[in-house]
């Protein structure tokens, strides 16, 4: 039993460590293209990769089953009753769990991340020391965002011809539509690969706590959909029929 739980505690420290090196490395990457982080990012790594280990396993017996001949409906149900736990965990997850760092913080983050890896070209033999360490890289980023974030900061962000004010004031987000969201092309790529990457560079937010829709055109309101399920939105206020949707 000792042997057990020895062996389980050693496979946890491992993982954690691995788990703690990706993040502080793959950090620089998701600032420079303007991705959000998740907070829980290790600890659903922890409970996924279960769920993750007997799906391809099970997938895999389905094959050979199915390959060869042999009756495999057990193995069907078997795959979607893990299919299904997994949906029930996944719906818990929240946006809010998302977190942005402008990009003036990818200079930061690289210089944890070298360290990071220079850690296992040291002679530091101790599993416990390495992590410590790789726990207070992996804190320096929001730390020194937090600390030094920039209060008040505004940009804009062009669709076609048309476009959108972003402001930072005071923590609270405001988005001034101008006409982007009814513009053509597509709305939808434009909200996912321009809006929120930039909304996060810029302003280091992954949400929106008021959308002002100053002009609005026939496609404005399925775009504003759109942008509300990609971008956690408190309130839109429509300008030009004075009206506020909650």
């Amino acid at each position: 039993m000792q042997q057990k739980l020895k062996k389980i505690k050693t496979n946890f420290f491992f993982f954690l460590e691995l788990q703690l090196l990706i993040s502080v490395t793959i950090m620089p990457i998701l600032i420079a293209w303007g991705l959000p982080i998740s907070i829980m990012t290790i600890a659903g790594n922890l409970v996924f990769a279960q769920f993750l280990t007997a799906f391809i396993f099970v997938s895999t017996l389905l094959f050979i089953c199915e390959i060869w001949g042999i009756p495999h409906n057990y193995l069907v149900l078997l795959l979607e009753s893990i299919s299904h736990v997994w949906h029930y965990f996944l719906s818990f997850g929240s946006a809010h769990w998302l977190v942005g760092f402008a990009s003036w913080m990818f200079p930061i983050s690289s210089f944890c991340a070298i360290i990071a890896c220079a850690l296992y070209n040291m002679k530091i033999s101790s599993q416990k020391h390495r992590i410590v360490i790789l726990i207070t890289l992996l804190s320096i980023t929001p730390i020194i965002h937090k600390i030094c974030e920039d209060r008040s900061t505004h940009t804009t962000v062009i669709h076609g011809s048309q476009k959108m004010f972003l402001a930072k004031k005071n923590n609270k987000i405001y988005a001034f539509d101008c006409g982007a969201l009814g513009a053509r092309p597509n709305s939808q790529s434009w909200i996912e690969y321009t809006l929120a990457p930039t909304l996060v560079k810029i302003l280091g937010a992954t949400h929106i706590d008021i959308l002002f829709l100053c002009k609005s055109n026939s496609r404005t309101k399925n775009a504003t959909w759109s942008l509300t399920e990609h971008i956690p939105t408190t309130k839109v206020v429509e300008v030009s029929r004075k009206k506020i949707k909650n």
